[in-house]
C-alpha cells in the first residue's frame, strides 16, 4: 500500500482531549506508522470558548509547541521517515476570521488551508453562509468530519453546495470502518458514490478506542469504489494540501 497522510489527529498530549500524556503519544505515533501512516498533521483543538483571556491563548499555544517538540524528537529518533506537520481543528465561533488572520490558531502545516469543525446539530443553512464568508475572503478551508452534521445526513446534496464553494470534505477513517448500517452509513457510502469525499483521516485521540489507523478504511474503500479513489482520498489529496495545492 502506498504512504498515507493523515491530516486530522489529537496525538499531542496534554493539550485537549487527546493523548493524555507523553507515553500514549508515542505509542499513537507507533501504532499510526504501523499502520502505514508517513506524514501526519496534528491539529489540536481551537475552541475560542475555551479562553477567557489573550494569555491563555498564548499559553495553551506554548503547551502544544512544547508537545510537538516532544513528538517530533521521538519521531526523529524511531521514525526518521515520517513527516510531521502542525495545524488547529478550530471550532467555529464569531470572531474565527480574526482567529486565524492573527495567527491564534494554526493552518494545516505550511499550507493556507484551515481545518473547521461546527457542532453536530449546526443546521446546514448555518454551515454554509459561515464557510462561504470566510471564502469570499479568501480563506482555504476543509470541514471536519462532515459525516457528523446531522442536517447534512439527511440530505447529502446540500454538500454539492458546500463543494461549489470551494470547500474540502474531510470524512474519519474510523466511520468509514465502523458503520455498517443506518443513515450514516448510506450518507457515507452516497458521498464516495458522488466523489464528494476529498479526504479521510484518522481524528485519533487515544492508542485504544480511537487510534490513528487509517489502512482498514482505504482497503474498505480501495473494495468498493476502487483503488484510485482510495489512494487519492488517503495519500493524493492531502498530500497536495501540505504542499499548498488546489484540489481537483
Amino acid at each position: 500500500m502506498w504512504p498515507m497522510t493523515d491530516l486530522h489527529c489529537h496525538m499531542l498530549c496534554s493539550v485537549d482531549d487527546g493523548a493524555r500524556n507523553v507515553e500514549q503519544m508515542q505509542n499513537m505515533l507507533d501504532i499510526a506508522y504501523n499502520d502505514g501512516i508517513r506524514a501526519i498533521c496534528f491539529t489540536p483543538h481551537f475552541k475560542m470558548h475555551h479562553f477567557d483571556s489573550e494569555e491563555k491563548i498564548v499559553a495553551y499555544n506554548d503547551s502544544i509547541k512544547q508537545s510537538f517538540s516532544i513528538i517530533s524528537d521521538y519521531s526523529a529518533n524511531a521514525y526518521p521517515d515520517m513527516k510531521l506537520f502542525l495545524g488547529s481543528e478550530i471550532m467555529f465561533h464569531h470572531d474565527i476570521y480574526n482567529s486565524v488572520k492573527s495567527g491564534k490558531c494554526s493552518k494545516i502545516g505550511n499550507s493556507s488551508y484551515y481545518l473547521v469543525e461546527f457542532m453536530p446539530s449546526t443546521p446546514f443553512f448555518e454551515i454554509k453562509n459561515s464557510l462561504s464568508n470566510l471564502a469570499r475572503k479568501g480563506v482555504r478551508l476543509i470541514l471536519a468530519h462532515v459525516e457528523r452534521y446531522e442536517d447534512l445526513a439527511r440530505n447529502y446534496k446540500k454538500l454539492k453546495d458546500l463543494k461549489e464553494l470551494g470547500i474540502l470534505l474531510q470524512v474519519n477513517a474510523s466511520s468509514i470502518v465502523r458503520l455498517k448500517f443506518g443513515k450514516s452509513a448510506r450518507f457515507i457510502k452516497k458521498l464516495f458514490k458522488e466523489a464528494l469525499v476529498d479526504i479521510i483521516a484518522t481524528d485519533a485521540h487515544d492508542d485504544k478506542d480511537f487510534s490513528p489507523l487509517m489502512s482498514h478504511a482505504v482497503q474498505i474503500i480501495s473494495q468498493k469504489y476502487g483503488e484510485g479513489i482510495a489512494k487519492k482520498v488517503s495519500c493524493i489529496n492531502p498530500t497536495s494540501i501540505l504542499e499548498n495545492k488546489n484540489i481537483h
